[in-house]
């Protein structure tokens, strides 16, 4: 009976023994089964985003979110959707969920980093995390911790580019940091320490629309800010004439057309494309009425420019008035700056 036991347990401690590798088999082979920066529903999501289908890029990480929830991908693409969403439509309804989602995406990348640390995604959605969260955090006026994270950020595209250098959505990031930083560091630049990398940055964001991947549309949109910044209205022109083909009805490009058509005095077209611009925010089911205004602030320049001054006076005035609504919108504090320094002009 003891020798039937024995015999017995060596089978089954054989049988177990044949089950591991299998065990661990199916294990690796759900993992490696994840949903990575490289699949193609990933650059399904990225297309969407690219061409304005935010119902679909939101459906599509969600589901990612719901059947991997470890996976910090999904929360990654999901805070990337609403930081778009609040950028192109002036709607700050979305922090939380920018926050949140951004967030988890971090905790998570940071975790599958330690574990396996020769794998360049995990870096890289930790670092693009950061700096999305950098945007939204300096926009919000939180400029330390924005600083801290545009740091991480930077360090985080760093390792991913050694571990794959030809990971070129990288500069997209990297390019952004650059120049903004020299931006926000320019009564320093004097410091022999303080070094000025606004045409690095300018370069990098060139070399993620040449090479990238995922976020060739995103880099193309952070130059139309930078060129309008530096003035460089030519280039300007020529990169959102290039967009509006590919998305004619964009509402960030279309936002950094009529300002560039406004600045110079080319105001037919200016209020050509205002109007489309208008009518693009008023069709959509996330845009924020109080983004509206914004659009009022440039009719008001393209009405002063034109010589109708009662009229461009009149508009500054009330967006003045409605000064309380920056508590519900970050967009309007803007709007905001820039009515008082229209006035300022005025005067």
């Amino acid at each position: 009976m003891y020798k039937y036991k024995m015999v017995r347990c060596l089978k089954s401690k054989t049988v177990i023994c044949l089950l591991i590798p299998v065990i661990i088999f199916f294990v690796n082979n759900r993992l490696s089964a994840e949903i990575s920066l490289r699949d193609s529903v990933t650059l399904q999501i990225a297309h969407d985003i690219w061409y304005d289908r935010y119902r679909s890029a939101i459906e599509k990480t969600e589901d990612i979110v719901e059947r991997e929830p470890d996976n910090p991908l999904g929360y990654f693409l999901l805070g990337t959707v609403y930081q778009t969403i609040s950028e192109e439509y002036r709607n700050d309804s979305f922090n939380e969920m920018i926050t949140v989602n951004l967030s988890k995406a971090i905790k998570l990348a940071k975790k599958r980093f330690e574990n396996d640390p020769h794998n360049p995604n995990w870096p890289f959605i930790c670092g693009a995390a950061y700096g999305y969260r950098a945007l939204h955090r300096a926009f919000h006026g939180s400029w330390w911790g924005a600083f801290q994270d545009g740091l991480r950020c930077s360090s985080n595209l760093k390792k991913t580019l050694k571990l794959d250098s030809t990971y070129y959505d990288c500069y997209l990031g990297l390019g952004a940091y650059h120049y903004h930083k020299t931006v926000k560091s320019k009564a320093f630049l004097w410091l022999p320490f303080v070094v000025d990398r606004k045409d690095q940055g300018i370069e990098e964001l060139r070399l993620c629309v040449d090479s990238g991947r995922l976020a060739t549309y995103n880099a193309r949109e952070s130059l139309l800010r930078i060129y309008f910044e530096e003035r460089r209205f030519d280039e300007l022109l020529l990169l959102a004439d290039s967009l509006e083909k590919l998305t004619p009805s964009n509402p960030y490009n279309l936002l950094f057309y009529v300002r560039t058509l406004t600045a110079l005095n080319r105001l037919d077209e200016a209020e050509d494309k205002l109007q489309k611009l208008k009518l693009v925010w008023n069709r959509s089911p996330y845009y924020d009425p109080i983004g509206m205004f914004e659009a009022e602030l440039i009719m008001a320049d393209i009405l002063y420019r034109d010589g109708d001054k009662e009229s461009a006076r009149g508009i500054v005035d009330k967006i003045i008035s409605e000064k309380e609504l920056v508590r519900n919108n970050a967009y309007f504090g803007e709007t905001l700056k820039g009515a008082r320094r229209l006035l300022r002009r005025m005067k």
